[in-house]
């Protein structure tokens, strides 16, 4: 790259301004940097993914020739997922490189064991936990054996075990590959590396050489810039060992779990958790062994299957979640800080943001912050609330060393004011600090495995027979011209749709806009039509045309209901031949939008620890409903990004993981989406001759 330069559309200042940058061809090089000095950004320039749509560029490089030629690692993993399952996510670069089906299984298999993926692969990504999905997101960049592989922050959210492993499978599987990896934790990818090259603000390099000539001639330069602690590589860890609190050592009880389990999220064995008023207590374990959801328990979004929790007032409890961008409500940086009513002391609210190191960031919007700043952020914003208990789920993820300090001593002050501190976190740093520590133990193999969905005879339909059942019914309605023949027309569909349902409350939950719309109908034909208003012969006028738009839609609704997305593209793509692209998208856009639910959640969850309303609190879910559709389009730019990393732009043609049969059961499905169609006519035929 020679004079790159880039400025976002949401940036007055260009993120990198005039970067020369050559790597030849398999070096290993470590990308470091403060938080915000734009190593993200040099990814996504390296990789070719820097979109002149989305800001202005000089020198840009170009975009990837073909698929594998370049991989990107995402730094926010639930970015990365594109595919319904762990198996389909792996197998997404693959199938974008048009590889035949023994050796897109072969690749995305050997993906998924190099990055130490142990999960069932027919597994939902997005139901694993946060470090689980950063090496499903890791095993679909290394799919392709990109020439060239980029990874941003990729053991940021692992326990020190697993991180060694992910590590170790990484170097292996990259072999001859050009490898940058963008860290801030380095010293664990200093003996691995070639090349060491340090950033400082706009992307500028402060240092570029070998680890071992940087180390001992820059390191001061290192050490301001907060890529390196004080002490020296190695050192032990000091951290916490001199502050002195106001409050005693064993303050009185705040919160606390008492034998509490929650089987499906693997926690099994009962749970004995006190955190106290004036301690730091830091939750750790291996990725997946539930720190997440005991977090959850105590800010009260989840109620244990058996045990107590004991908890302080909603008012007096602050949470941090591990995205921080779910919990922003405010414009800029500075009426972030001031958002919630409980953040009532302005002084105090100026004096976090110098401490989080955002001062100068007070006018930005906070969706346009880097990952980093983000988290100072969000952290900053709960501590203005002044909580009782203080909640942080990865405080430290994506932060340099520097901002690392001053995020400890931010939770140390809470800490020394008489605060409860609790965080789940890998951090060594967090936990050498802290008071007190409970360890959970690994989980078992998918052990919070969501449960498959129940088996029902639909599923062994091929998905475009269930599209012509529901076509087929829908045209087969118009027939319906009397109370009597509307409901015969429903007797098929009532008799057959336990075979397509999984369960009666979601059943009952596709069909009540269909039965409130009918009901409605009914209404005001009864009321309104040619016959005397509400008059026992308007009513079954009412009836025929309530009977008629339920013969209309019932059927399809419940079919459609079977079809999952992956194999609805699947069928689209290898049944129908309509273009690969387009049908991928589709489906990579219906799989995010069947977990809009969980982010729903989360984003109503973090508005009521900060004060803004109840769960039904009009305002409150006004504001939620804008922070879904920001999140909604800021995440499908995000998983398009990560879509073309893995070559889908440059998909002229594609294969599919799995084939899209179609067997003897369609030859029934097709027999009774010709029976919907008909029976309707043979209905009114029979109450005609009746």
């Amino acid at each position: 790259m020679e004079r790159l330069r880039w400025r976002p559309l949401s940036r007055r200042e260009p993120t990198i301004d005039g970067l020369d940058l050559e790597i030849p061809s398999g070096q290993r090089v470590l990308l470091a940097g403060a938080s915000g000095s734009g190593k993200s950004t040099v990814l996504r320039a390296l990789a070719g993914l820097l979109d002149p749509e989305d800001g202005e560029g000089e020198g840009l490089l170009p975009a990837p020739a073909r698929p594998g030629e370049r991989g990107l690692l995402l730094q926010n993993p639930v970015h990365a997922l594109v595919g319904a399952t762990i198996g389909r996510d792996a197998a997404f670069g693959p199938e974008n490189a048009a590889l035949p089906r023994p050796a897109l299984h072969e690749h995305s298999s050997r993906a998924l064991a190099a990055a130490r993926v142990d999960l069932d692969p027919a597994r939902a990504p997005l139901d694993a936990s946060g470090g689980q999905q950063q090496r499903i997101a890791l095993a679909g960049s290394l799919a392709l054996d990109p020439e060239l592989l980029l990874l941003d922050e990729p053991t940021s959210m692992l326990d020190a075990p697993t991180a060694e492993q992910v590590r170790t499978a990484i170097l292996d599987a990259a072999g001859e590959a050009t490898l940058v990896i963008a860290e801030h934790r380095i010293e664990p990818w200093l003996p691995h590396a070639d090349r060491l090259i340090v950033l400082g603000p706009q992307a500028r390099i402060l240092a570029d050489g070998t680890p071992g000539e940087v180390l001992a001639q820059q390191r001061e330069t290192l050490v301001r810039a907060g890529v390196l602690e004080e002490r020296a590589v190695g050192a032990p860890d000091t951290a916490g060992t001199t502050s002195t609190r106001a409050t005693s050592a064993d303050g009185k009880i705040v919160a606390a779990l008492r034998g509490v389990t929650v089987p499906d999220r693997g926690l099994t064995a009962p749970q004995e958790l006190e955190v106290r008023a004036g301690r730091l207590t830091v939750l750790t374990g291996p990725s997946g062994a539930g720190k997440t959801t005991l977090l959850r328990l105590l800010t009260g979004s989840r109620t244990p299957e058996h045990g107590e929790v004991e908890r302080p007032a909603p008012d007096r409890i602050a949470l941090v979640p591990q995205d921080p961008e779910h919990s922003f409500v405010a414009a800029t940086v500075r009426e972030e800080l001031r958002a919630s009513p409980w953040a009532s002391d302005e002084a105090l609210a100026e004096q976090l943001l110098e401490r989080a190191g955002l001062a100068h960031l007070a006018g930005a919007h906070p969706h346009r912050l880097s990952g980093g700043e983000q988290r100072r952020l969000a952290i900053a914003a709960a501590l203005a609330q002044r909580p009782a208990l203080l909640v942080l789920d990865e405080p430290t993820v994506g932060l340099d060393a520097r901002r690392r300090r001053e995020v400890l001593d931010l939770l140390r002050e809470a800490r020394d004011r008489g605060c409860a501190v609790l965080a789940a976190s890998h951090d060594e740093l967090l936990v050498a600090a802290a008071d007190d520590q409970h360890a959970l133990p690994a989980p078992r193999p998918d052990a919070a495995a969501t449960p498959a969905p129940r088996r029902i005879p639909a599923d062994a339909l091929n998905p475009l027979t269930l599209c012509l059942i529901g076509i087929l019914a829908a045209i087969g309605s118009f027939a319906v011209q009397s109370w009597q023949g509307g409901l015969l027309a429903l007797a098929p569909t009532a008799l057959l749709a336990p075979l397509a349902v999984r369960s009666l409350p979601g059943a009952a939950l596709r069909l009540a806009p269909i039965l409130l719309s009918a009901a409605g109908l009914a209404w005001t034909t009864a009321l309104l039509g040619d016959a005397p208003a509400l008059s026992a012969q308007a009513w079954l006028v009412g009836l025929k045309e309530a009977a008629r738009i339920t013969a209309f839609v019932a059927p399809g609704v419940l079919a459609l209901g079977a079809v999952r997305p992956t194999p609805l593209g699947d069928a689209l793509a290898q049944r129908l031949h309509l273009p690969g692209r387009p049908v991928a998208a589709s489906v990579a856009a219906l799989v995010r939008v069947s977990h809009l639910g969980r982010q729903w959640s989360t984003i109503v969850e973090t508005r009521t620890r900060r004060g803004l309303g109840g769960a039904r609190s009009p305002r409150l879910l006004a504001g939620a409903t804008l922070a879904l559709l920001v999140d909604t389009l800021r995440g499908a730019e995000q998983q398009a990004l990560a879509m073309d990393s893995r070559g889908f732009a440059t998909a002229t043609r594609r294969t599919w993981a799995e084939p899209s049969p179609v067997g003897p059961a369609d030859l029934a499905g097709i027999a009774i989406a010709a029976g919907l169609l008909i029976w309707p006519l043979l209905a009114e035929l029979l109450v005609g001759a009746a």
